[in-house]
């Protein structure tokens, strides 16, 4: 194991609601999917420190009528990050929006879940996500044979 280029200072709650939904009926299925979560991630850079970032993660969930869903919720969480000084320059942003996010986003699931937990009905977790996206400072590389034909 070796330290992330991307360090948390700390992070926190801005703002959290969590409402049980009376209408659940634990007889039936819950059907709640990724789509039903709605991200709304904010990068914001130091001006005067440009590898210090604050980000901000605000989720809430919005499901549909026939969902079946346990709670309704919104969270919004701040975290401070910085990169090391060694990390590429061109990189940085890209490091922000794919790896800071993710950190949010576990700690969001474990905020709702220990909050989920102290209401009336069984907690659950947030889909897991990914906030990766192709670098675009480095160039793609060229499928190999391997790749070429698994991806037939």
């Amino acid at each position: 194991m070796k330290n992330s280029p991307l360090q948390l200072n700390r992070y926190f709650v801005t703002e959290f609601s969590l409402t049980a939904n009376k209408e659940f009926d634990s007889k039936k299925e819950i059907k709640l999917g990724i789509e039903n979560v709605v991200v709304t991630p904010a990068l914001v850079s130091a001006p005067s420190h440009p590898r210090q970032w604050q980000v901000t993660l605000r989720i809430q969930l919005q499901p549909n009528p026939d969902a079946n869903a346990p709670y309704f919720f919104t969270l919004e969480l701040v975290g401070l990050f910085r990169v090391s000084d060694a990390y590429p320059e061109e990189n940085v942003e890209w490091i922000v929006q794919t790896n800071a996010t993710s950190v949010l986003y576990s700690a969001a699931r474990e905020v709702l879940r220990s909050a989920m937990a102290q209401g009336p009905y069984p907690p659950f977790l947030l889909p897991t996500a990914s906030f990766y996206g192709p670098n675009p400072n480095k160039p793609a590389t060229p499928p190999t044979e391997a790749t070429a034909a698994a991806t037939k």
